[in-house]
């Protein structure tokens, strides 16, 4: 049902001239009272219908604010409403994809694959982080990280990175201290669905205290070291950015 009333919707959409500048501007109730008629559905689903895709568009940045604050569509340009057009076509036709079926596999693929889903991934989101109205985009993605110091002989030890896009990022650099994020290696746990929330939540209890295990299995991993009963870990933790680390 939402395809079809996505796909019905498109044709009362407002319009913006290619040339000349000329446009016009549709009531948001318009909208809806037009989904209304044309599927004989309740007024309040087609006012989520609308709202949700009003959400979507205002987004994408492609609906002229002014006439919003109004309680009307238009767009803010020529190219804008083509934009909106791809997506809602997009999103009422089954056969269309903004993305190959399996563009977003990362199990088996190369890393050229893998650096393409990074590149979209980072377009999108620096474009949200640097658009957002009051500079405090929230972020998506939380890390749990844990690395350590080892100095001998007046010398620190530094581990090469694997990542070969960020060897040569001289912002990166090619060498950084031993350590890694923590992954479910690093907790024993049988509910696997808990388990991804906890690694994906922004101040879990039971990832710090796992921290650790995580830093003695990058010592093994990285430089073949095995943790024994004379290392010391000293907590040290980063509230603002959410990092913890010990040395």
């Amino acid at each position: 049902m939402s395809a079809t009333l996505i796909r019905s919707l498109i044709p009362h959409l407002p319009r913006f001239a290619e040339e000349d500048g000329d446009f016009y501007s549709v009531p948001r109730d318009v909208l809806i009272d037009t989904l209304c008629l044309q599927h004989s559905i309740e007024r309040v689903l087609a006012e989520n219908t609308v709202a949700l895709l009003e959400t979507l568009l205002d987004t994408l940045a492609v609906l002229n604010t002014e006439y919003l604050q109004k309680g009307a569509w238009c767009f803010v340009s020529f190219p804008a409403q083509l934009m909106a057009l791809s997506v809602l076509t997009a999103l009422s036709d089954s056969e269309s994809h903004l993305f190959s079926p399996n563009f977003w596999n990362t199990q088996g693929v190369s890393n050229d694959k893998k650096n393409q889903q990074r590149d979209v991934l980072n377009v999108v989101e620096t474009a949200r982080y640097k658009n957002h109205a009051s500079q405090q985009a929230q972020p998506i993605r939380y890390c749990y990280v844990a690395w350590c110091i080892i100095k001998l002989d007046d010398k620190i030890l530094f581990y090469q990175r694997e990542d070969t896009q960020k060897r040569f990022d001289k912002s990166a650099g090619d060498y950084g201290l031993l350590g890694g994020r923590t992954n479910q290696q690093d907790i024993p746990s049988t509910d696997k669905a808990a388990l991804l929330k906890e690694l994906q939540a922004p101040d879990s209890a039971l990832i710090k205290s796992a921290l650790p295990e995580t830093l003695k299995r990058e010592l093994r991993e990285e430089a073949g070291l095995l943790f024994e009963t004379h290392y010391t870990f000293k907590v040290i933790i980063h509230t603002p950015a959410n990092f913890f680390h010990y040395s």
